[in-house]
């Protein structure tokens, strides 16, 4: 029986990040993740151009793109309070998928690879979750929301910074459940406490 379209797909990504996992981009082979699939290279080049374009893929779904798309999904009318929360948990539930917390050993692989790109892409990716939260912050801090005593910049980076730490110390291949669920608590405990402390009330708490 034919492998359906779409399974073929998820299967050739899944392979690419075990091969990427293990080997890194540059160690990796299209000959290999095609095998570990059971299809023809050809099958691989009839959903992906190339092998970067598997990787650049991977990176989409389960790297700092997590956190824009989390950014986009939130209406920009929600408080301060809500809106920080939700977005961290948001951010939580992708990382916690299978294929993210692979992604994490791929990364941390080929960060420093020059042919991969991984540093590049990283700091290319967090900078551009950064400037998405220094809008946020900066419309915050105009509509007197949020302490405008401290740089919208410094707020996004002290409030992402922290996240991005527990996304590789807790939701990766070789953490375990307990471990996901300490990442878990320790971002909604972070969360909460960067609200207080910029805010001024906890998340829930209606407005006087």
């Amino acid at each position: 029986m034919a492998r359906p379209a779409g399974g073929t797909r998820s299967a050739l990504l899944d392979a690419a990040l075990d091969a990427f996992a293990a080997k890194g981009f540059a160690g990796a082979s299209i000959r290999e993740i095609t095998r570990a699939v059971g299809v023809r290279e050809s099958a691989f080049y009839a959903h992906f151009s190339s092998k970067r374009a598997a990787y650049d893929e991977l990176f989409v779904e389960g790297g700092p793109p997590v956190a824009a798309r989390a950014l986009d999904t939130l209406p920009a009318d929600v408080a301060p309070e809500e809106f920080l929360s939700r977005f961290a948990l948001i951010v939580i539930d992708a990382w916690s998928a299978p294929r993210a917390r692979k992604f994490a050993a791929m990364l941390m692989r080929d960060a420093f690879d020059a042919e991969a790109q991984g540093w590049h892409a990283l700091r290319t990716a967090i900078s551009g979750v950064i400037e998405l939260l220094v809008k946020r912050f900066t419309i915050w801090q105009t509509a007197g929301s949020v302490r405008s005593d401290v740089a919208a910049e410094a707020l996004a980076f002290e409030f992402i910074a922290p996240i991005a730490m527990a996304r590789f110390i807790y939701f990766n291949v070789a953490a375990g459940r307990a471990d996901a669920t300490r990442g878990r608590q320790l971002i909604k405990q972070h969360a909460a406490t960067f609200v207080t402390m910029t805010v001024g009330r906890p998340a829930g708490e209606e407005r006087a």
